[in-house]
């Protein structure tokens, strides 16, 4: 176990996509730092409307953290700001592509 993995905690939500597109990438970042996790999803990519439990290591000062997705049809990704995944327990992504409004409910 390295330095990383002793401050690391198992985050885990359901995840449904109400994109309207494939998902095929998830990173994820502390809030506001930009600084992404290689892609936490297994294949095959999340269909829309489909639902997905998605568990990875995050660093525990992920609390407050940004979600970008990729698509599976190349789209533009798209990012979802200051989710708590530290209570997190099911999100619905919802991406509007012609304004690149994204929105999402969830349990927390």
């Amino acid at each position: 176990m390295g330095a990383a993995d002793a401050f690391a905690q198992e985050t885990s939500f359901l995840l449904i996509n109400a994109t309207g597109y494939p998902i095929s990438q998830l990173a994820v970042s502390e809030s506001d730092f930009n600084m992404w996790t290689p892609n936490v999803l297994r294949p095959p990519p999340i269909k829309a409307g489909e639902r997905r439990q998605v568990t990875f290591n995050a660093p525990t000062t992920y609390c407050q953290a940004d979600l970008k997705i990729g698509f599976a049809d190349n789209g533009a990704p798209a990012v979802w700001q200051n989710l708590n995944l530290c209570t997190l327990t099911k999100i619905k992504l919802v991406y509007d592509r012609a304004s690149g409004i994204t929105t999402a409910s969830y349990d927390d």
